[in-house]
């Protein structure tokens, strides 16, 4: 009987070791299969590190923020000189807007009104200077933009008749010429708009949106504070519409600096 124990005894030792092995059989391979998934992982980060940092296929280097980036760094930085170097057309048109902001102003002082209509009539003049430039160095194939200069041309001589007006009289006559050359200079505004391709507006600079619209703003608020001239009581609310419409003028042209400068240099 002992000896039959003792074998019994030694079969379940075997078989103990043999679960024992088995166990530690599948613990290796449950590790192996472990570590074949960290390594996957790693590789994965890895390549999504090299397709964000440095890769052939990266968005970074490849994509439209690197495209930005490079556009960024080519742009040469816009200096006093460069603005100075400008055309003459570009010199008269702005200072014309400061003076429409100075003669509207002046507007609201009795005292000083004569004095802000020879402003604008200046003013006009030099805005006059500069739409005949635009008229003549447009070409045919732009025919909308062609017509939007002729009628800013035709907007800056009715302002300047009805400036002159006002210096010696103040009546209906010189509040239709206000109101018909701020019509004028609000068409203008709508054909430059008007020649905008709207089908491919991501590619059109922004800056020229907003000096077309500044552009439409200025002469819708000129054209209803000339309205509101007939009225006496929005005499104060008319100049200041005016004023701001100025600003959004001026506004305008110095971005026409910053857009021959972009397109220049």
């Amino acid at each position: 009987m002992y000896k039959l124990k003792s074998v019994i005894s030694l079969s379940e030792e075997c078989d103990d070791c043999n679960s024992t092995r088995e166990s530690r059989m599948l613990d290796m391979e449950e590790g192996v299969e472990l570590k074949n998934k960290n390594d996957s992982l790693e590789k994965i980060s890895i390549s999504s590190c090299n397709f964000f940092m440095g890769n052939k296929g990266s968005f970074i280097k490849n994509g439209k923020v690197e495209k930005i980036k490079k556009k960024h760094k080519d742009e040469k930085k816009i200096k006093i000189i460069d603005i100075i170097n400008c055309p003459l057309d570009l010199h008269t048109n702005f200072i014309s807007m400061i003076l429409f902001i100075i003669g509207s102003t002046f507007f609201l002082f009795p005292k000083l009104y004569v004095s802000g209509c020879i402003i604008f009539a200046i003013a006009c003049a030099l805005c006059l200077y500069s739409n005949l430039i635009g008229v003549i160095r447009t070409n045919e194939e732009k025919k909308i933009e062609y017509y939007g200069y002729i009628c800013y041309v035709i907007g800056c001589v009715v302002f300047i008749v009805g400036s002159i007006y006002c210096c010696f009289k103040d009546d209906y006559f010189a509040v239709l010429t206000f109101i018909i050359g701020s019509f004028y200079f609000l068409v203008g505004a709508l054909f430059f708009i008007y020649a905008i391709d709207f089908n491919n507006i991501k590619n059109v600079n922004w800056k020229i949106i907003v000096v077309y619209i500044s552009n439409f703003l200025g002469g819708l608020l000129f054209t209803i504070a000339s309205i509101m001239f007939f009225y006496q009581e929005l005499y104060n609310i008319a100049c200041f519409l005016y004023i701001q419409g100025s600003v959004l003028f001026t506004l305008a042209t110095w971005l026409d600096y910053i857009n021959y400068l972009n397109n220049s240099l």
